[in-house]
């Protein structure tokens, strides 16, 4: 119980710290997208465990997640606090940081369903600044983008057992028209060897690994789209549902993860 009560005062600590990082303005890395890059590749290492074991809810490796993110939180706030381009960076900044600190509860109090749903909120708030200062050479976000529509397909296909209804099928039709060419480009960033291996520190058998991942996902959309061809929603349903595996061993390549 001591030992449990020294380690949620360190993490208050953490956060108290983070947010004054968050609401002051130290000037670094002024207009150096480079540096803020960089820095976010670090801290997404560690923000990915903790989204993908919270969503999983394996509280064991969720609490150890959470610590790791805690600390690269922190250094990330370092590197924003420089970025003074657009007035509303360091609130958006603030905003992020009481959802870090609100994930962090939810995951000491063991609701792992609510601290999935904060940490997800953070990679929205982030993103949508980055697109509203147009940084878009971040890699993540093409995967951010394909994800949105993706999971419509996943959800409308997740029929609990139930005939597809011709609105779900629509539904995927829709969505399918953003899926498609936007894998592609992501699978052509690979096959033109555009992906930046250094910059976003991939050891050559991690690259393999996020090849044959996204070469996995490739095979998953095929499947869907002879699915859309024949019509039969029973099939659409199934291959709908099969986008999941393949995305998430994608994303999961840029954690601080082990392969699975």
């Amino acid at each position: 119980m001591v030992l449990q009560r020294l380690g949620y005062v360190a993490r208050r600590i953490v956060q108290a710290t983070a947010l004054s990082f968050a609401l002051t303005g130290i000037p670094a890395f002024a207009d150096d997208h480079q540096g803020l890059l960089k820095a976010t590749i670090e801290m997404d290492h560690q923000y990915i465990p903790v989204l993908y074991y919270t969503a999983q809810g394996d509280f064991v490796a969720s609490e150890q997640a959470m610590q790791d993110f805690l600390s690269e939180w922190q250094a990330f706030l370092s590197v924003n606090e420089g970025y003074a381009k657009d007035p509303e960076w360091q609130h958006f900044i603030a905003v992020a940081t009481k959802m870090v600190n609100t994930a962090d509860e939810q995951v000491l109090s063991g609701d792992l369903m609510a601290a999935s749903k904060s940490l997800a909120g953070i990679r929205i708030t982030l993103q949508g600044l980055r697109e509203r200062n147009g940084i878009n050479d971040y890699f993540l976000d093409e995967l951010h983008r394909y994800h949105s529509h993706m999971q419509a397909i996943v959800a409308a296909g997740d029929t609990d057992g139930m005939a597809m209804s011709q609105e779900a099928v629509r539904t995927v039709q829709k969505h399918w028209a953003e899926v498609w060419p936007r894998w592609e480009k992501i699978r052509r960033h690979f096959s033109q060897a555009k992906f930046d291996q250094e910059m976003y520190n991939f050891s050559d058998d991690r690259l393999v690994e996020l090849k044959q991942a996204v070469a996995e996902e490739q095979v998953a959309l095929y499947q869907l789209k002879f699915a859309l061809i024949n019509g039969d929603p029973k099939r659409i349903a199934n291959a709908a549902t099969g986008l999941t595996p393949g995305f998430e061993r994608t994303y999961r390549a840029f954690g601080d993860m082990p392969f699975e």
